[in-house]
């Protein structure tokens, strides 16, 4: 199953221009079989996100971009919406009591951040191919945890209609439910994938 696990939409993303209907249809059209909708420090609500889902007719979940001191995590597994938390060490506490998982999404972006490698034991993954990076940021970006190897996931971080479902994570499990795509990110059978537009 191909899932886009990182995309942004004007309902939540004050920095995106996408309705959450053009974004879901487009990638429907291009052949997705699910998106994770991750807002910048906010969760979708579970309800919402499933007519979304029923009206369209992909597989749509809720996910969420944090922003840390570390820099952006893409976080997923989380129900209900969260406390404000900005330090990277707190917010992979909170994601434990609750069976989260953390991945570093688009590490290479920022040349001037640059994450400890002491402080890479605190995410599960790391996304290896960002649809809105460019070749040099996403084979940096997969080479990170080299001492401890995090799996990469692909996403397309789009926040307009051209960058929907320019890369996505293809999962071999069939995911019907966020608990279905919890199971399959801890069993490490996916892979990222670029698509071609």
């Amino acid at each position: 199953m191909l899932i886009d696990m990182h995309t942004h939409t004007s309902v939540y993303s004050t920095d995106s221009n996408l309705l959450p209907h053009e974004a879901l249809e487009r990638a429907a059209e291009r052949g997705l079989d699910g998106v994770l909708l991750t807002e910048h420090d906010v969760l979708w609500d579970a309800d919402r996100v499933s007519r979304l889902a029923e009206q369209v007719g992909i597989l749509v979940l809720p996910g969420v971009e944090v922003t840390t001191e570390l820099g952006h995590v893409l976080v997923y597994g989380l129900t209900e919406s969260f406390p404000r938390i900005t330090d990277a060490r707190r917010l992979r506490a909170y994601c434990d009591e609750r069976d989260a998982l953390m991945f570093l999404a688009h590490p290479a972006r920022d040349p001037g951040l640059r994450v400890p490698r002491e402080s890479m034991e605190l995410f599960d993954g790391v996304e290896g191919l960002n649809g809105c990076d460019g070749p040099l940021q996403n084979q940096s970006a997969s080479s990170r945890g080299r001492t401890r190897p995090l799996p990469p996931i692909g996403g397309s971080d789009s926040h307009a209609l051209h960058e929907v479902a320019t890369a996505a994570t293809d999962f071999q499990a069939e995911i019907r439910s966020l608990d279905d795509l919890m199971q399959a990110l801890r069993s490490r059978e996916y892979q990222p994938s670029a698509l071609p537009y």
